[in-house]
């Protein structure tokens, strides 16, 4: 008698899961956004979807940050990538989303890496071992997750940033290299919006520090394949089949570095090489660096990660932690006013 029950409850159980599986639906493109009407074309071989700005934005806020981020840190950031997108646009009703060049998670793949987080997490629990053997509950897990979304788009929907009276290109980076650049003096008037703070959590972070190790030969070959050629002066190419580390250390000048400590250029040689170029080119990340010799090769030594410009989204972490709302965040890097787009 005992077991039959059992059998019965198990069967109610997993018709009930079929039930919620079926009429709730997976397709998170159809989440109820605020529209703004203006729409993120996504195409590749197999199809071509028309998003919403609206519900274009979650994809790549996830692509960016972790849904258990602090709440307040991810609005700041949707309002960030709204501004981004509809700056992009400028006057146009549509665009594609490889010209805007960010990164993006569909609904899709948001679902299954949810699932796949909460059955690592709860593979010991009764519920974990039943949707680890049965593969539903996706869409459970799923609608959880998508409530913090929905928070976020509610709270910020139709938000963007304005200086002057126009959008604003929104820069931001991961990583300060403990204080943030001034748009007006390094890039222009216009990004005067952009402003320089201190961070003083960056310099705390695991990822402030990152270490590179080159041999002399694949550092040549690295700049030489990115169009940048060592002159030891004006004549005369460096060898480095005929040439030390020190030698090459000992050419390099440094010197030319902004007031927070970002290189605008390197000279090595008889070469010039603006600073973004030379990170680019070695894949570095950051323009804050040290470059030194070590066991017959090369070290490079980056603080911080990215350009320095707008909000350091670490930096922006800290602040909500420590209970900032996420207009506070962003006035915080950027001189703006938030209106409706």
């Amino acid at each position: 008698m005992l077991k039959r029950v059992g059998i019965v409850i198990a069967v109610g159980i997993i018709f009930s899961a079929l039930i919620t599986f079926m009429t709730n639906g997976i397709n998170g493109e159809k989440e109820n956004f605020y529209k703004t009407g203006r729409q993120v074309i996504i195409e590749n071989d197999k199809y071509k979807v028309m998003m919403d700005v609206e519900q274009f934005v979650p994809c790549v806020l996830m692509a960016q940050l972790d849904v258990n981020s602090p709440l307040e840190l991810l609005k700041a950031q949707a309002v960030v990538i709204r501004t981004y997108i509809l700056y992009c646009m400028g006057n146009n009703d549509k665009i594609s989303s490889k010209e805007l060049g960010l990164p993006y998670y569909s609904y899709s793949k948001m679902q299954e890496m949810w699932f796949e987080e909460f059955r690592r997490e709860n593979a010991a629990t009764g519920w974990g071992m039943f949707y680890n053997f049965t593969g539903l509950g996706k869409t459970k897990v799923f609608d959880e997750k998508m409530q913090c979304i929905h928070k976020v788009m509610e709270k910020t929907k139709g938000k963007v940033m304005k200086y002057n009276g126009k959008i604003v290109l929104p820069l931001f980076h991961q990583i300060s290299n403990g204080e943030t650049r001034d748009g007006e003096k390094l890039i222009g008037s216009e990004y005067k919006y952009l402003k320089s703070i201190k961070c003083k959590n960056d310099t705390q972070v695991d990822d402030y520090i990152g270490i590179k190790f080159y041999t002399i030969e694949e550092f040549i070959d690295i700049l030489s394949k990115n169009g940048i050629v060592i002159y030891k002066d004006k004549k005369e190419k460096f060898e480095y089949n005929e040439s030390d580390v020190h030698e090459l250390i000992s050419i390099m000048d440094f010197s030319n570095i902004d007031e927070k400590g970002y290189q605008l250029w390197i000279k090595i040689g008889d070469t010039k090489i603006n600073g973004d170029i030379f990170q680019k080119a070695l894949n570095l990340r950051s323009t804050t660096f040290k470059i030194e010799e070590y066991e017959q090769g090369i070290r490079i030594t980056t603080r911080g990660y990215g350009h320095g410009f707008g909000m350091s989204i670490s930096y922006a972490e800290a602040l909500a932690r420590e209970g900032a709302g996420w207009k506070d965040i962003l006035r915080k890097f950027y001189d703006c006013v938030i209106v409706d787009f």
